[in-house]
């Protein structure tokens, strides 16, 4: 009965581990004493967010505060108009539904450890977080703009032990698309895309689909997490048909497993105008290459790789393709360095040219 009991508790714990989740918005927020002691803790926003302890969330009581000298820094919770009863190291509040506009308030506790002052430091979303940060007792003796990147320093943190920060939530969305394009090269197609702020981004998935498919996941990127800063992201969709026309979004999904999606862009592929063999690149190589051809209309195609005494070493293709540009990659570590000659047949083209092999 007692390994019952015990693999029952396990259990438990594992499962109440597993289901914590990652908020829809997470900010971080770093207290520190000035001599070495600090803390990075998060407040945010979800639709399942309360002004309670979140477990869900990773919220949980904290113990009293250690004695003084000892540094510690946590929430107060609003329980009892922020009493103090219930600390965390964690603060996720409620919003009823994404995008977010609107003002919640949060607590700071602290005491320094070997330093003699407190300082707080942020870095907030741009546009999207900002705030101000003002002592409990009239709100005008310390009244500090907050945005972007900032720090202030409490020079007296045993008469001000206690701030709190009122924090202005615009438009709050998990990811902030600045931009989303897509540009033709032969028959690929390269996808861009911006991001002024991220929040709590897992990844992107690239979803494309034609006037007969339905839309398909071709890749996963992963996403920055939190950032204030902006990133690019880059996708390329290789060897499609020509006069089709393709469509794409991105699906950008949360920690949390919520997702929303981008605008969806147009693309179309024309077919080439001639038969082409491209010259490998890189060349030389070592130990694959990218060979590229083009194909004005549907043919039966054999691209092939021989060696300087005419042997055939690869048979890249042997099939019929449709018209359209397409690329295929040599991977020739199992050869020897040399040169090689790669030809192009397609119905009646022939063309072939010399590749190097540097080893």
């Amino acid at each position: 009965m007692k390994k019952l009991y015990s693999f029952l508790f396990i259990l438990l714990c594992f499962s109440l581990s597993f289901a914590q989740q990652e908020p829809t918005v997470k900010v971080p927020i770093t207290i520190d004493d000035g001599a070495g002691a600090s803390r990075t803790m998060f407040f945010g926003l979800d639709t399942l967010g309360t002004d309670g302890i979140d477990i869900i969330f990773g919220e949980s009581d904290t113990a009293p505060f250690p004695p003084a000298g000892a540094f510690e820094a946590r929430f107060f919770l609003p329980e009892n108009n922020f009493a103090g009863t219930l600390g965390s190291y964690i603060d996720i509040r409620n919003a009823p539904s994404f995008p977010f506009t609107g003002q919640k308030e949060f607590r700071l506790a602290y005491q320094p450890g070997l330093g003699t002052v407190i300082n707080v430091r942020w870095n907030f979303p741009h546009n999207q977080v900002t705030g101000v940060l003002q002592d409990i007792i009239t709100g005008t003796l310390i009244n500090v703009p907050m945005a972007d990147s900032g720090m202030f320093t409490v020079t007296n943190p045993v008469a001000f032990n206690r701030l709190k920060m009122l924090i202005n939530f615009v438009n709050v969305i998990p990811v902030e698309l600045s931009s989303f394009s897509a540009s033709v090269v032969g028959s690929s197609v390269v996808l861009n895309w911006t991001t002024a702020t991220e929040l709590n981004n897992r990844d992107f998935e690239v979803q494309r689909k034609t006037d007969n498919t339905d839309w398909q996941t071709l890749t996963s990127i992963a996403g920055a997490g939190t950032t204030t800063e902006p990133r690019s992201y880059s996708y390329t969709d290789n060897n499609l048909q020509s006069n089709t026309k393709y469509y794409y979004r991105l699906r950008q999904n949360d920690f949390d497993g919520k997702y929303s999606f981008s605008q969806i862009i147009e693309v179309d592929i024309d077919a080439p105008k001639d038969f082409n063999l491209e010259q490998n690149y890189p060349n030389p190589f070592n130990p694959s290459t990218n060979i590229s051809f083009t194909l004005p209309y549907a043919s039966v195609v054999k691209l092939s790789i021989y060696n300087q005494l005419g042997e055939k070493v690869e048979q890249l293709v042997n099939q019929s393709l449709e018209a359209g540009s397409y690329i295929y990659n040599w991977n020739a570590k199992n050869n020897s360095s040399g040169i090689y000659v790669v030809e192009l047949q397609a119905d009646g083209y022939k063309a072939s040219k010399k590749m190097m092999l540097m080893k």
